[in-house]
């Protein structure tokens, strides 16, 4: 009885883990810098309307339009949205590779502190 087969599963697994574990450490990291400077930068916005409120450069903000035109614009990114490359992602590799990926990049994002 060979162990061919289970050695070629085995190896693209592991692959995958450890391919996974780092990119869920990456992410955690990236995520939260990306969330640190989307606060600092939208802390700054709301100073800044603040403030040009208080010294009358802006007196009245049309929410109704505010709103129709943000709908808009997300309607239309959703719309073209294509998803065809991330089913290939995982679909391509194979399930010893995607299987292991998939489950260390969840154990990476959520271990790391």
């Amino acid at each position: 009885m060979s162990s061919e087969p289970l050695l070629s599963s085995i190896i693209p697994f592991a692959g995958g883990e450890l391919l996974g574990y780092a990119m869920g450490f990456a992410l955690t990291k990236v995520l939260k810098w990306m969330l640190i400077i989307v606060g600092l930068l939208a802390g700054m916005f709301f100073v800044g309307v603040q403030l040009l409120q208080k010294y009358g450069y802006a007196s009245a903000v049309s929410w109704d339009k505010l709103e129709n035109d943000t709908s808009t614009q997300i309607q239309h990114w959703a719309a073209n949205v294509d998803v065809t490359n991330v089913h290939s992602l995982f679909h391509t590799p194979g399930i010893p590779v995607s299987s292991g990926l998939g489950l260390e990049l969840l154990a990476g994002f959520v271990r790391t502190r």
